[in-house]
């Protein structure tokens, strides 16, 4: 794109909905003064039909209207979203993940490590492959009970969350659909404290299947909405480009809010690990923060106290998105604008 094109383009691409694809580039001489570059927008299309302003010169160029870029499909009007609710996901995606690894030892947010562990299973998958129809209907019957099957939900939901966010109407505003989210994560929560601990599947989690791809959907609409802002948070679920983003050339200020971000998911892990392990004994609290190993606590008092303490931590992330659905809904109204 020339210069001259790029000086007709607002430094805000969303608001480029606001003025039509039309600009005039004119350029005045003056005797002493070396030229000067003067842009004419017209703002309306009952404006257009005037008669623009004369110049000493001719029109140079008028660029025509592909070369005006058009907003990133999805984005949404509100270049400027705010900053507390995108921090709160950040916040809902550690404390989501935390809980969800230390009974299953699957991720709902983080879902490249969900795809890596579906991976490792493959191989496993092939050596038990079943050779006749009796043999695949047991095979079935003993998938849906190991952690391949929780994983494989796990992504499934997630995928669907990604596919439906996108295609939202209109109006579902980001307030409404982060009450969505938390609405989902409620229902994974009374699905946990109300089944209790299962020993049907490969986990103390009820419901595994169920429960975990209602999470995995909830995140999935959190990452579509956060990614529609384009934010220094990236999708606030996938953080590897941003520690990228947070030590790479570019602004101080941009660079700090990525490093706030990556602090805030953190400080939900920490919230997490503390919903799971204070007040419980050494032994329980050292098998909850390592799912799989042989020193997990086998008891049924013990899986209890776990489950619970899993439901009450996703009531929590429920919460948590249910603040940043005030704090959209309160921008909103102030800037009397449909966020």
């Amino acid at each position: 794109m020339s210069a001259l094109a790029r000086a007709c383009v607002h430094r805000s691409p969303w608001l480029t909905r606001s003025f039509p694809r039309q600009c005039r580039v004119s350029i005045i001489q003056s005797p002493r003064t070396r030229p000067l570059l003067s842009t004419t927008f017209r703002v309306s299309s009952s404006s257009a039909s005037e008669t623009p302003p004369t110049s000493p010169l001719s029109d140079v160029s008028t660029p025509p209207a592909s070369h005006i870029p058009n907003p990133p499909p999805g984005a949404l009007a509100d270049a400027n979203p705010p900053n507390a609710a995108l921090l709160l996901f950040c916040l809902s995606t550690g404390l989501v993940d935390s809980l969800t690894f230390a009974i299953s030892g699957v991720w709902c947010a983080f879902i490249t490590g969900t795809t890596v562990q579906l991976g490792m299973d493959i191989p496993f998958l092939l050596n038990h492959f079943p050779t006749s129809s009796t043999e695949l209907s047991a095979a079935l019957t003993h998938f849906t009970t190991t952690a391949s099957s929780e994983r494989l939900a796990a992504l499934s939901g997630f995928l669907l969350g990604g596919f439906v966010g996108p295609r939202f109407p209109r109006g579902i505003t980001p307030a409404r659909c982060s009450i969505l989210q938390s609405a989902l994560l409620a229902s994974a929560s009374a699905l946990v404290l109300g089944l209790g601990p299962t020993v049907a599947g490969a986990t103390a989690m009820p419901c595994p299947h169920l429960t975990l791809a209602l999470i995995s959907s909830s995140m999935a609409l959190q990452a579509v909405l956060v990614q529609r802002f384009a934010t220094p948070y990236a999708t606030s679920v996938a953080w590897t480009s941003v520690w990228l983003g947070a030590v790479a050339n570019g602004s101080t200020s941009r660079r700090a809010k990525k490093f706030v971000g990556i602090g805030m998911v953190m400080s939900g892990a920490v919230l997490g690990a503390a919903i799971l392990t204070l007040g419980t004994e050494e032994s329980a609290a050292a098998g909850v923060l390592t799912p799989g190993k042989e020193g997990n606590p086998d008891e049924a008092g013990s899986k209890q106290q776990l489950v619970r303490r899993v439901g009450w931590g996703l009531s929590v992330a429920a919460a948590i998105k249910s603040l940043a659905a005030v704090v959209f809904w309160r921008r909103a109204r102030m800037s009397r604008v449909q966020i």
